[in-house]
């Protein structure tokens, strides 16, 4: 209880310090914390490969959450197998696999930030889709929006991908005016990736 008190009142303190999140569009677990710097469970199956499981907050609604395990499968899988995709990681000097399992998933905290950022919006209207998921560059917490249960498990595992690269530290643009757009992040997952 202490542990996912202390999460969320650090979320709370990193939203209202920074007005400075990566909001990301892409087309339309649950218990306690282990603690913040432990995020994911990495379990040893029968066949002494590791599985990487997201922390994902109690708070998460079961449709969002489903959806977000999900997604964060096929990431891992994808992150794994394919090696194009691991490698946008390793260009960041990160690891794909620890960045995933060093992520925390929250649901967005108030309806007001959930129509300020999951909306539509100008960064997503050229896509058509709206903003599903938002992380701070170099942060672990990802926000994620109620609507990402609507979407295809594909979809689902390109944003997390997505997110995990600005957790891994990739900028933004407009916040950094030389890195490319979400949109064009997202596009950059798809094709490395191969969904």
């Amino acid at each position: 209880m202490k542990a996912e008190v202390a999460v969320a009142f650090v979320g709370l303190a990193m939203m209202a310090i920074s007005d400075s999140w990566a909001g990301d569009m892409v087309e339309a677990s649950g218990g306690t914390a282990p603690g913040a710097a432990a995020a994911a469970a990495v379990v040893e199956s029968a066949d002494q490969s590791l599985t990487i499981e997201p922390w994902i907050h109690s708070s998460m609604p079961n449709r969002v959450r489903a959806k977000l395990e999900a997604g964060f499968e096929l990431a891992v899988q994808r992150v794994r197998e394919v090696e194009a995709c691991g490698g946008l990681f390793t260009a960041l000097g990160a690891d794909g696999l620890e960045v995933l399992a060093s992520g925390l998933y929250l649901p967005v905290d108030s309806y007001l930030r959930e129509v300020e950022v999951c909306g539509r919006n100008s960064a997503a209207i050229s896509r058509g889709g709206d903003v599903l998921a938002y992380t701070k560059v170099g942060s672990a917490p990802t926000w994620i929006c109620r609507h990402f249960a609507r979407v295809s498990t594909e979809t689902a595992a390109i944003a997390v991908i997505h997110e995990a690269l600005h957790h891994a530290g990739l900028p933004e643009w407009p916040l950094d005016r030389t890195a490319m757009s979400s949109v064009e992040i997202t596009e950059l997952v798809t094709d490395a990736c191969g969904f």
